[in-house]
């Protein structure tokens, strides 16, 4: 493979960009009180948030760059997690070789990461960012086990069924977070099996 200097110089600075942002997001996911695999949680987001992105057309570095900060503000507590950490990103992202256009959008992105702020007008990295996290819970193996402990399986099962679709904007999500709703249902059932 034959790159240019400045393509090679422009592919490293991303690299770099990535790696500092990921350090950030790390530092911070590590306060948050109430979940101390927080970070376990951002790094599934993101793989399906860069997953999406490739799938929707849509800007690849906005969406991974939005993943690994969108859950930032949990840092100072859950209630607003996604004003403040749109702030935090805002104040750390101005120091960023990133076009303006493109910070704009990754702090939309976080702002309205919860799909309880979707809408037909958003931007496609955005839609991207609100179906991400859905999967990112659904297919983390830590999580799942977690809310099968700890939740009534009436309220799980509810969620498998009907919730978690409805909080997934993108059909290409919904076709990736089926079959694995079909699998957390089999497990939710085979779990009551062996209890009783």
């Amino acid at each position: 493979m034959n790159l240019s200097k400045s393509s090679y110089t422009k592919t490293h600075r991303k690299f770099m960009h990535l790696k500092e942002i990921e350090a950030f997001a790390k530092i911070l996911c590590s306060k948050d009180k109430e979940d101390p695999w927080l970070f376990e949680h951002v790094q599934l987001v993101r793989k399906y948030a860069v997953e999406l992105a490739k799938i929707e057309n849509a800007d690849v570095e906005v969406c991974e760059i939005a993943a690994l900060l969108h859950d930032i503000g949990k840092c100072k507590g859950r209630e607003n997690h996604h004003i403040t950490g749109r702030n935090l990103a805002g104040k750390f992202l101005e120091s960023m070789d990133i076009p303006e256009e493109k910070k704009k959008l990754i702090l939309k992105c976080i702002l309205k990461h919860r799909s309880r702020f979707s809408s037909e007008d958003d931007e496609i990295e955005v839609k991207v960012i609100q179906s991400a996290p859905c999967l990112g819970a659904l297919f983390n193996e830590r999580w799942q086990e977690h809310c099968r402990t700890t939740l009534p399986k009436e309220k799980l099962l509810e969620f498998y069924t009907v919730d978690a679709l409805k909080r997934i904007s993108l059909e290409s999500a919904r076709k990736i977070a089926r079959p694995q709703l079909e699998i957390l249902k089999e497990k939710l059932r085979i779990g009551s099996e062996n209890k009783n």
